[in-house]
C-alpha cells in the first residue's frame, strides 16, 4: 500500500470529502488529490496536518506502509507500453518516463528529446536532489546556475539539481539524452 491509498482509506472511512479534509487540514485539495492518486507523496508537514485532521497519530497514518512488495522490486517496461510522455510545446521538448510508478522508486530515469532550437523548462529541485545526464545524440548546452556546459554525444554531466538548470539544443537535429534524477521529483 502506498501513502495515497492509505490517505484515501482513512478519509473514506471517516466519510469525509476531499474538500472537507482540505478545509480542516489546511492542505490544498489539489495536493490531497495528487497524493491519493500516487502523483506525489507529499511532505512530512502535510502528512502531519492530514493525520491531525483525520484524528489519527502519525504512526496510524503510516500504518501498513512499511512492507516491501516483492512484485514491485523488479520492473521491466517495453517501449510500446510507455504512456507517460510530457510534451512542452513552447520549448519543443518531450520527456518520456522510462519506468512505472516513479514515486515509489529512488530514482527517476527519463528520456529527454529536444528539437533544434528547443529548450527544457528551467527547473530547481528540492534539497538533496541530484541529476545525471548522458547525451545519446546531438549537442546540448546545460545551464546550471550561472555556468554553461556544452555536451556532445556520449558525454555526461552530474550535478546538484537544487541549482536552477535547463538544457538547450544547440544543433540542427533532435538531441536526445538520458536523465536520471534522484530522488524522484515532479
Amino acid at each position: 500500500m502506498h501513502i495515497g491509498e492509505r490517505l484515501r482509506e482513512l478519509r473514506k472511512s471517516r466519510q469525509t470529502t476531499l474538500v472537507q479534509l482540505s478545509e480542516t487540514s489546511g492542505v490544498d485539495p489539489a495536493t490531497i488529490s495528487r497524493i491519493e492518486n500516487g502523483k506525489m507523496t507529499g511532505t512530512l508537514a502535510s502528512h502531519m496536518q492530514l493525520a491531525k485532521a483525520l484524528s489519527v497519530s502519525i504512526a496510524e497514518f503510516y500504518a501498513g506502509l512499511d512492507g516491501v512488495d516483492e512484485r514491485s522490486a523488479v520492473t521491466m517496461q517495453a517501449a510500446a507500453t510507455r504512456s507517460d510522455v510530457y510534451v512542452h510545446e513552447a520549448g519543443h521538448t518531450s520527456l518520456t518516463m522510462l519506468t512505472q510508478d516513479v514515486l515509489k522508486k529512488r530514482m527517476m530515469p527519463t528520456l529527454v528529446a529536444i528539437e533544434p532550437g528547443g529548450e527544457t523548462q528551467p527547473e530547481e529541485a528540492k534539497l538533496g536532489t541530484e541529476k545525471f545526464v548522458y547525451l545519446l545524440e546531438g549537442e546540448i548546452e546545460a545551464l546550471i546556475g550561472n555556468e554553461r556546459f556544452r555536451l556532445k554525444k556520449q558525454q555526461t554531466l552530474y550535478f546538484d539539481a537544487t541549482r536552477r538548470h535547463q538544457l538547450r539544443n544547440l544543433g540542427k537535429r533532435v538531441a536526445r539524452c538520458l536523465c536520471v534524477t534522484t530522488p524522484p521529483t515532479l
